[in-house]
């Protein structure tokens, strides 16, 4: 017998990128630019007594994945593999048989 994980079915916002994404995007926490396949954050984290501030810059492919965390962060590059949801869809169609 063979087992997969279980697939989630929880669907997040996000965008895949390319040389030409340009995105700008601001919230209480974040000031973010995607441009020339670049994430450049700047994050407040604020705390009972701290405040603190982050300045990340991430070098991106074309075709990575952003997802949108309404919360906080802003578009985040996950660590973990992200795929649209057809493209899952084609996957699970192929090794449907092997279980």
């Amino acid at each position: 017998m063979n087992f997969i994980r279980k697939p989630s079915i929880d669907l997040y916002p996000g965008i895949r990128v390319d040389k030409n994404t340009d995105l700008e995007y601001t919230s209480e926490y974040v000031v973010q630019t995607v441009k020339d396949l670049v994430l450049h954050s700047v994050t407040h984290v604020y705390g009972e007594g701290y405040k603190s501030t982050y300045d990340t810059t991430i070098q991106l492919q074309e075709g990575d994945i952003l997802i949108f965390e309404s919360e906080s962060r802003g578009y985040i590059k996950p660590v973990e593999p992200f795929t649209e949801v057809q493209e899952a869809i084609e996957e699970l169609e192929c090794i449907k048989n092997l279980g």
